[in-house]
């Protein structure tokens, strides 16, 4: 039996980390970024495209965005570069016309030291700002 996929913005998945815990990751949840990159590509701009047009239709919704990075690099480029993705996917959501009062912002880039990835596959997946709804 199919189960449906949650409607969007609803997953309540953990913050995932490792190859085993990335499956899960709900992508329409997710913008994900290249190795050193803040740049949002096509397929995320759609995404935040829908996502701001959902915000627009449900102005009592709340979204945290979340920025994540990899393993890779010392924590304050960590930092950094996940507060950089942040402003980027915020900004899109703006232009796109999401209400600045239902955005919020939470860098976490890799402050904790997760188990490290193992392949270039879960590192992708770790880069990425998540978006998630408050209930």
């Amino acid at each position: 039996q199919d189960t449906p996929s949650p409607p969007l913005g609803m997953d309540k998945s953990p913050l995932a980390t490792t190859d085993a815990e990335i499956a899960p990751v709900l992508d329409e949840n997710n913008v994900y970024f290249a190795s050193g990159s803040t740049v949002v590509d096509q397929a995320g701009k759609e995404k935040l495209r829908r996502h701001a047009e959902d915000l627009k239709q449900n102005q009592k919704k709340i979204l945290t965005l979340a920025g994540h990075t990899d393993d890779t690099g010392s924590r304050n480029y960590n930092l950094a570069i996940a507060e950089e993705r942040l402003m980027n996917v915020s900004r899109l959501l703006l232009a796109y016309g999401a209400p600045a009062r239902q955005i919020r912002r939470n860098r976490i880039g890799n402050i904790k030291k997760p188990p490290a990835c193992k392949t270039a596959e879960c590192r992708e997946k770790m880069r990425r700002v998540e978006l998630i709804y408050l209930p």
